[in-house]
């Protein structure tokens, strides 16, 4: 099924809201690692994972490529599993000093599992007992940066966002 829920199109001609051809170029997320977190500084809720990803090489071999998972939308937040359920360790609205230690601990961690959901394209990305939720934003205006981004092995960029639109550029 495609879902098609884009508002306004204009704003990115070339963006797609073809949800399983996302879902597929998700797929190389799984197993990779996470090595490094960054927080900028003035973080308004921004961060980057640097995930160590594995692909296939044209000969065949796998190869190791180091790409940045950037997350630059208004609303995410990080769940840990506890024994009475999911307890928030980060969120987008957190002090940045804060951000840094909480995000550390997905270091090391690898990602389990990549959904997206429907209706309104909240993107789970779980990293065994963590899971972060980034959740599209539902106004617009021109020049928004996007939800989150994603470096590919093959150096092209998914683009996520805003809302319910993604594109590959590079």
């Amino acid at each position: 099924m495609t879902t098609q829920t884009d508002p306004a199109p204009d704003l990115c001609p070339d963006a797609s809201t073809d949800l399983p051809a996302l879902r597929r170029q998700l797929a190389v997320l799984q197993g990779g690692k996470v090595t490094s977190v960054h927080v900028p500084s003035e973080s308004e809720g921004r961060f980057a994972l640097l995930l160590a990803l594995t692909y296939r090489r044209s000969n065949g071999r796998n190869g190791l490529a180091y790409r940045w998972l950037t997350v630059g939308g208004p609303a995410w937040r990080l769940d840990r599993t506890g024994p009475e359920g999911p307890v928030v360790a980060a969120a987008s609205g957190d002090a940045v000093p804060r951000l840094v230690a909480d995000l550390r601990v997905l270091v090391g961690r690898e990602i389990t599992d990549v959904r997206i959901t429907e209706p309104g394209w909240d993107t789970l990305i779980e990293f065994g007992d963590h899971r972060l939720s980034v959740f599209p934003t539902a106004f617009h205006p021109p020049n928004t940066a996007p939800d989150w981004v994603l470096r590919l092995p093959s150096r092209r960029r998914l683009v996520v966002g805003p809302g319910a639109r993604w594109e590959a550029r590079g």
